[in-house]
């Protein structure tokens, strides 16, 4: 389970890859509906201080995602660069939400090899 989560070699398929995020995107709707608020309160004058303790707190939520979006990428043959798209607001979100989680695998979408005489 922790090679799962927290490594960044191997493939999934679609089926694990949304075992992984739903509770993951839940994860991350509690922190900000109850976590940042509560982060602004502990640090009223310090933008910095709460920004870089929001952070830390973050810090696997993000690692997970990363791991589990390149190790889809590399189910579609893709390079886990790829999950840079991660970075870019909106776009790159719904980027990576239709190639990985909607997306068939390229062993799957590949066409059986055709067998040859010898």
């Amino acid at each position: 389970m922790i090679g799962l989560l927290f490594g960044f070699g191997g493939r999934i398929g679609r089926g694990l890859f949304w075992l992984v995020q739903v509770p993951l995107i839940a994860i991350v709707w509690i922190y900000a509906d109850r976590v940042d608020p509560l982060l602004a309160r502990w640090f009223p004058y310090s933008v910095f201080e709460g920004l870089a303790f929001a952070l830390i707190l973050a810090a696997p939520m993000i690692w997970v995602q990363v791991a589990i979006t390149t190790k889809r990428y590399h189910d579609r043959d893709k390079s886990g660069f790829w999950s840079l798209l991660l970075l870019i607001p909106a776009i790159g979100w719904a980027w990576v939400l239709i190639e990985c989680g909607l997306l068939p695998g390229a062993r799957a979408s590949a066409p059986p090899a055709r067998q040859t005489a010898p």
